[in-house]
């Protein structure tokens, strides 16, 4: 009974122990400490949490504020230091990849005003362009790189921002000038840009060879006889509808006119009538040229396989 009683606060002894090396081993890590937290905000960007990678990244910067570290003075420590251009541009990024792009260009513009000629100015710049084209805003992005083109030094990102610059005139179906872009890429030093270059430039002349059909021909076309721009346009229920109706509300003003005259009520009506579906099935075939033109473009840029370098 007594060994029994021992063996109990022997192992009751030990359990205390434990829990005070564990307590005491708890409380010499800094878990708010600059370096710990940029190590979770480094794994949740590597495990692809980018929001919340972004908001550590900031808390990092805050911390790193407020404490003076020996081996900050010393600048021992780069992204320890007060040259934090890296971490503001890795928060942009979390922006980017994490779904909020014009958080990302806010950030992006913000770190390029206050430092324009570091490291990060090229990617900054580039990125931009980037998130302007995931918004899909493919003018945007055509205009901001060739206007910063010249600031983008960095070789990579220099052929990478004018591969972005003629996706963009092919997403806006601008064929020919995606075409040149991608022409005097099939020169560039950066292989992926090259590589990929004669590939879009035959999508480009892809592109240039779609058929189409003239909005001023459909528009003549059912001037001459109604439905036939419709039919032009491959829209032949259209095309029959507009001449059956047309053709109908005439043959009544015609009837109405033959049997009373100017003044007849009839004539004046379906006259009326007519003429409102004579320029609506003008006005329709215009419009259909425009929009047979805009789906066989959409549908042709659907089906390339278009890969991005970012």
């Amino acid at each position: 009974m007594q060994t029994r009683f021992q063996l109990m606060r022997r192992f009751k002894l030990a359990f205390m122990i434990l829990i005070s090396l564990a307590s005491v081993a708890e409380a010499q890590v800094d878990y708010y400490s600059p370096e710990n937290v940029l190590q979770f905000a480094d794994f949740l960007f590597e495990e692809g949490d980018y929001l919340r990678a972004a908001g550590e990244y900031q808390r990092y910067l805050y911390y790193a504020r407020l404490r003076s570290a020996p081996e900050q003075a010393q600048g021992t420590n780069r992204r320890a230091t007060g040259d934090n251009v890296g971490i503001h541009y890795q928060i942009a990024l979390c922006y980017r990849f994490g779904g909020k792009p014009k958080q990302a260009i806010d950030t992006f513009e913000t770190l390029l005003q206050r430092h324009p000629q570091s490291t990060f100015a090229s990617r900054a710049y580039y990125q931009i362009g980037v998130s302007y084209f995931i918004m899909e805003q493919f003018a945007d992005t055509a205009r901001f790189l060739q206007e910063t083109l010249p600031r983008i030094t960095a070789a990579r990102q220099h052929a990478e921002s004018q591969q972005l610059i003629g996706l963009a005139y092919l997403m806006q179906k601008q064929w020919r000038a995606a075409g040149e872009v991608f022409k005097a890429l099939q020169g560039a030093a950066v292989e992926s840009v090259r590589h990929k270059a004669a590939e879009y430039h035959h999508y480009a002349e892809q592109g240039a060879r779609l058929p189409s059909r003239s909005p001023f021909l459909a528009g003549l076309l059912s001037t001459a006889l109604p439905g036939a721009g419709r039919l032009y346009t491959g829209r032949t229920s259209d095309a029959i509808a507009s001449l059956i109706v047309v053709g109908l509300t005439g043959w009544q003003a015609y009837d109405g006119f033959s049997r009373d005259g100017i003044t007849s009520v009839k004539g004046w009506t379906f006259g009326t009538i007519s003429g409102a579906f004579y320029l609506g099935n003008i006005y329709g075939s215009v419009i259909a040229a425009r929009v047979y033109n805009r789906t066989v473009a959409n549908e042709f840029l659907s089906t390339l396989s278009i890969e991005f370098p970012f």
